[in-house]
């Protein structure tokens, strides 16, 4: 029996076609990106929570896209504890996007980063990656504006 082909039943298949439909998505919006052989990275601006918010995709080694989302900060070395708070709390409360502190002992200071994925193995349409794109660029969105209104982050 051959197998059914993503790309006409399903939409694209995302772990061939993920660069293009973000660079697409991107041009949709107007923003310019940066793409290298590993990931794919553009910028938004968030006026309400006083940042720009930065998305990349990229990929695992495990079949995921993975997006992440940071914002313009870093975390002062008093701050840590609180965004450790933070992200207990959110992810308690809401999960989506995953919101964690990241680069904890690294050689740059540690940030806050909130984390999506999806399965390379789906196959959707590129007005389906729009509307979820969209949809996560809001949670994005809403997630920055509630560790500045909650946690002054």
């Amino acid at each position: 029996m051959p197998v059914p082909d993503l790309a006409t039943e399903n939409g694209l298949a995302l772990s061939g076609q993920w660069r293009r439909l973000v660079g697409k998505w991107a041009s949709r919006h107007h923003r310019p990106f940066e793409a290298d052989t590993t990931s794919v990275t553009l910028d938004f601006d968030h006026p309400q929570a006083q940042r720009d918010i930065r998305l990349t995709f990229t990929t695992t080694s495990n079949g995921l896209l993975l997006l992440l989302v940071t914002d313009d900060r870093y975390l002062a070395d008093d701050q840590i504890a609180l965004a450790a708070a933070a992200a207990n709390a959110w992810n308690i409360e809401r999960l989506v996007p995953m919101l964690a502190v990241c680069n904890l002992g690294g050689t740059h200071p540690p940030y806050l980063t909130g984390i999506r994925t999806l399965p390379l193995a789906c196959g959707l349409t590129q007005s389906a990656f729009h509307t979820m794109a969209d949809q996560w660029l809001e949670d994005a969105r809403g997630l920055f504006s509630w560790c500045h209104e909650e946690f002054r982050l």
